[in-house]
């Protein structure tokens, strides 16, 4: 093996054990190398790569539809190419790993290596795939290019037809007499979301007045797959302001977004609109958390929501604050008005309602999921808060 190759496998791997993007050399097509070496099958990677390779540019990526991507850097004067990937910026599904197997022809035995790749891959978005391979190709070719210019990102020329399309579009409007006259509107419908205020929102959903939406698409239904979007990107900023933790926040969206996208009608997605926004209104009420809190406290309260499948003791807390114990025990309670162990608990027990209501498991595996010490605690603390037990409460749920 050349000099020349050899140092450039040092300095792929110096790259890899920086950043852990998952990292292949090729030398006249031929994989040399494949950084780490708990590689995923090389035909895998072959198969990414007939993706790109024959393009002419000397940077390209792509994305597939389980949102993995992959990028090619590609050597100006040897016939050497760099791929960087496959990574994603979501956790894969079961789904999404057997959509791969199928996409490209594998054997289902590489499930599993294909599985413990992307388990011990972390996820990159896509602008740290690109910083990565400029820096590859500083490496490669030895020039530096600026990612935004080089992928088009600060096209003047999309700009500029943007701006004409907006100005037609303004002087067409106001010639028509025709002006967006939703503002108002959406500051009470989300004030009532981000008050927790789920009679105010109900009411005001029913009393609805007409109104004139902006056109997003030439499409009706993805004109209101668009609205379904935007409206709830709004609603789960506006939840979290109101005390909704933010990994639930986020989740609920998420989830509400893809059932969305499965439907076919412009009558069902506006009916999900409304459940969403009950939904999301019913959870700030429930968390009832005071705005304008100390941002440690806030802090202390993400952490809780995001661990409440932990056993977690207010010094767990304190510990990842950088906090005394005591100090935060006596913030906690100054701003909310509760101790901080009361607020583990409670948290908890909203999280038990909602896998009662929402999944199959057992009232054993939601104890144990949850951390009580016995089933039978969990059982107790549960009819104490909510005065009756969580078979029942199940039960009444599915009325």
């Amino acid at each position: 093996m050349k000099d020349y190759t050899k140092e450039l496998i040092s300095t792929l791997q110096i790259i890899y054990n920086s950043t852990f993007m998952p990292i292949h050399l090729f030398d006249n097509n031929k994989c040399i190398c494949s950084i780490p070496n708990n590689e995923l099958p090389e035909d895998f990677i072959i198969a990414y790569r007939n993706n790109i390779v024959f393009k002419d540019a000397s940077l390209n990526y792509f994305s597939t539809k389980e949102f993995l991507h992959v990028g090619i850097i590609k050597s100006n004067t040897k016939d050497m190419d760099i791929i960087i990937g496959p990574v994603s910026t979501t956790t894969l599904s079961e789904a999404d790993i057997d959509s791969l197997i199928a996409s490209y022809s594998l054997p289902i035995e590489y499930k599993e290596q294909i599985w413990d790749f992307y388990d011990k891959t972390p996820s990159f978005t896509v602008s740290q795939l690109l910083n990565i391979m400029a820096l590859l190709n500083k490496e490669l070719n030895g020039d530096i290019v600026d990612i935004f210019e080089y992928f088009g990102f600060t096209d003047k020329t999309k700009e500029q037809r943007v701006g004409k399309h907006h100005a037609d579009a303004l002087v067409e409007n106001k010639e028509q007499s025709q002006f967006h006259d939703t503002y108002f509107f959406e500051q009470q419908y989300y004030g009532y979301i981000e008050r927790g205020d789920l009679d105010g929102l109900q009411h005001f959903i029913q009393q609805v007045p007409s109104f004139t939406e902006g056109r997003t698409s030439n499409d009706s239904l993805r004109q209101a797959k668009n609205i379904f979007i935007s409206t709830t990107a709004i609603i789960t900023r506006r939840a979290i302001a109101g005390g909704l933790d933010i990994e639930t926040a986020y989740q609920l969206s998420d989830s509400y977004i893809q059932e969305a996208e499965k439907m076919s009608d412009q009558a069902s997605i506006l009916a999900l609109n409304a459940t969403a926004a009950i939904d999301f209104t019913s959870r700030v009420a429930e968390a009832r958390i005071p705005k304008g809190m100390p941002e440690d406290i806030y802090l202390a309260i993400q952490f809780i929501a995001n661990h409440v499948n932990q056993n977690i003791q207010v010094e767990d807390i304190a510990k990842h604050l950088n906090m005394d114990r005591t100090t935060l025990s006596k913030k906690f309670k100054r701003a909310l008005g509760f101790n901080i162990s009361s607020y583990i608990m409670r948290r908890k027990l909203e999280e038990a309602k909602s896998l009662l209501t929402y999944t199959d498991k057992t009232i054993s595996e939601i104890s144990e999921y949850l951390c009580f010490s016995t089933q039978s605690y969990f059982q107790n603390v549960f009819k104490a808060k909510y005065g009756m037990t969580p078979k029942e409460y199940r039960k009444n749920q599915k009325k």
